[in-house]
């Protein structure tokens, strides 16, 4: 079954507001007895709608601050034509309109999907443009359809803006971690097969990228559980209950599609 991700994403924002609301309350009772109630209620007031406000921000600005994170830059419109036709042809076809397309300078092979409420954006590096033939593209591009349509490229797109560096390891960590759910990058494998009814084609994306490699440098590593294949060092910053369910190694993966 998957995850309901959505209401994942939801309840770490509430959850998140929350934490901060209970902190005001307990400023604004210590104001109002040291200095006077009114004075307490405002103070509650003031910090409450500090961090609401604060917290809805950082929500709101979470995909620019992924792309950011990551060096990606938008593909002018006609530079990357096959990159194009593939991402429209599978989006269209699964109800995703308007994707954003933008990539990250690098020799080396790998991809990841972003989303907010209003907008999805497909990353690819220039390396696995170069490496992958149409039928390789087109798996890898399933792929990250399938996180954006089971929507945990959204909420592992907030988390990276509600968390931050906390997801570098601690609780903040292991949360995300179990929220996406143990295999969590095979899933997304049989996901990407689901639509294309090709294992072979996933299969051979990834020989080829384990071939050129799929560590990106200067990718920040709070962003590893949204990328396709392994983008830092498996001791590069992530933490371990992200890089066991996020990072699963690519011949694993190869070998699981071999026996589809």
């Amino acid at each position: 079954m998957t995850p309901d991700f959505e209401g994942t994403r939801t309840k770490l924002v509430r959850t998140t507001m929350l934490l901060g609301l209970v902190a005001a309350v307990v400023v604004g009772v210590l104001v109002g007895v040291l200095l006077s109630w009114l004075i307490g209620a405002v103070v509650l007031l003031v910090v409450g709608g500090a961090w609401v406000g604060f917290v809805s921000l950082r929500v709101k600005a979470s995909l620019d601050r992924v792309l950011h994170v990551t060096g990606a830059r938008r593909v002018d419109a006609g530079s990357e034509p096959r990159w194009e036709n593939t991402v429209d042809g599978l989006s269209m076809s699964n109800g995703i309109v308007d994707a954003e397309l933008w990539i990250v300078e690098s020799d080396r092979a790998n991809a990841f999907a972003a989303a907010s409420a209003d907008r999805t954006a497909f990353v690819t590096t220039t390396g696995l443009l170069g490496a992958l033939g149409v039928v390789e593209l087109e798996a890898v591009t399933a792929n990250l359809v399938g996180r954006v349509k089971d929507g945990s490229a959204r909420y592992g797109t907030v988390a990276v803006g509600v968390y931050g560096a906390m997801l570098g390891g601690g609780r903040a960590a292991q949360k995300l971690a179990a929220s996406l759910g143990d295999q969590r990058a095979i899933a997304t494998d049989l996901a990407a097969v689901d639509l294309t009814r090709y294992p072979p084609g996933l299969a051979a994306a990834f020989t080829a990228i384990e071939s050129v490699g799929s560590e990106v440098s200067g990718v920040d590593p709070v962003t590893a559980h949204l990328w396709l294949a392994p983008v830092v060092q498996a001791d590069g910053g992530v933490a371990q209950p992200l890089a066991d369910t996020a990072m699963q190694p690519l011949a694993l993966r190869i070998a699981v599609l071999d026996e589809l």
